[in-house]
């Protein structure tokens, strides 16, 4: 919009110029010299380098003193020169009183004051871009932290579930399991001082009733166990709480993994970063959780260019003896060693 503006206000100047040229001059050959204005005031809007426009303006005024028809164009090229250079247009003027024309001085004038006005639209319209761009910006800003409050405060509600959960778990396990643990007890009990058949066989119906529901308490305890602990995310917060060390993790686990594997690969985890920050200068590490068709690959891998293994085995965390047991729970196997860094490879079999 701007640019059709600023041809529309030349397309104006030029007009009036060539008039004006025609009055002074009518037996000339205008159309060359039109020609030659307009291919100078096109280029002038094409190149962006001040150089090269600054050699326009010279190469013009140099044909303006050879050849004083050109005075008469002045106008048009002071509309750009205002505009590439503001006040230096006024360079322009001694060379408008070598040929005299008192419409020609009225429309320099006209032309250096709808170039500034023209110079100063666009300026306030840039600042208004900028503006537009910076509220828009602030409001994609805005949209992304709220949607991550949402996130975090659904991540909230749902720790807060599970801790309750797990909370309700454990009660339950230490009230009622124990309540029904000494009932059966008590039952056991009765059936070893009662002599009577048909009371005994009453006490053993109690009984099974009794144990097959401890059976079942103990499940949907387990279960709920299961659910409360989210693999992904304890691992992500393990992630996120490693300094000086950027961590990529690829989790790739659909299955729902049982309370205890996902408590003994997260220990894997936990011990493989800290090995990371405690015996390697590595400043990167990826944590690749796979789920293959029969087993499930882990594999903990650091850029590290020295490791102390002897340090390793010393420490007082789990060690790589305890991750092998931890796969041979499982019936996997555990490899490590290092090949461009130090690399740990786990596998947990299915079933």
């Amino acid at each position: 919009m701007e640019h059709i503006k600023r041809i529309l206000e030349k397309l104006i100047i030029i007009i009036f110029s060539l008039y004006n040229t025609y009055k002074a001059y009518p037996e000339e050959n205008l159309a060359l010299y039109f020609l030659i204005v307009i291919i100078i005031t096109s280029l002038l809007e094409l190149i962006s380098r001040k150089r090269i426009k600054a050699l326009l303006y010279i190469i013009f005024g140099a044909l303006s003193i050879s050849y004083r028809l050109f005075i008469l164009y002045i106008p048009i090229i002071i509309y750009n020169l205002y505009w590439d250079f503001g006040l230096y247009a006024v360079l322009m003027a001694p060379i408008i009183f070598i040929n005299f024309y008192p419409a020609n001085i009225l429309l320099s004038v006209l032309s250096a004051y709808i170039s500034a006005m023209a110079k100063e639209q666009n300026k306030i319209l840039m600042e208004n871009i900028r503006a537009r761009d910076k509220i828009r910006e602030d409001s994609l800003l805005l949209e992304k932290y709220n949607e991550q409050l949402k996130k975090d405060k659904e991540k909230s509600i749902h720790i807060a579930i599970l801790t309750e959960r797990n909370r309700i778990a454990k009660k339950l396990h230490d009230a009622i399991g124990h309540t029904l643990t000494s009932s059966i007890l008590q039952v056991e009990s009765i059936k070893i001082i009662s002599g009577e058949k048909h009371i005994l066989e009453k006490l053993n119906i109690l009984q099974n009733t009794l144990t097959k529901g401890m059976e079942e308490i103990r499940n949907s305890i387990h279960n709920l166990y299961n659910e409360s602990l989210d693999l992904k995310e304890q691992i992500e917060k393990l992630c996120t709480n490693v300094p000086n060390i950027d961590v990529e993790l690829i989790y790739r686990i659909e299955d729902d993994l049982s309370y205890d594997m996902k408590f003994d690969i997260l220990s894997v985890i936990r011990e493989g970063i800290t090995n990371c920050i405690k015996h390697s200068n590595a400043d990167k590490l990826k944590i690749t959780l796979l789920d293959q068709p029969k087993f499930y690959s882990i594999t903990i891998k650091d850029n590290g260019s020295m490791f102390d293994e002897k340090s390793l085995r010393s420490t007082k965390g789990i060690g790589l003896l305890s991750i092998k047991e931890i796969a041979e729970k499982y019936g996997g196997f555990l490899s490590y060693g290092f090949d461009n860094g130090f690399k740990i490879h786990l596998t947990l079999m299915k079933g």
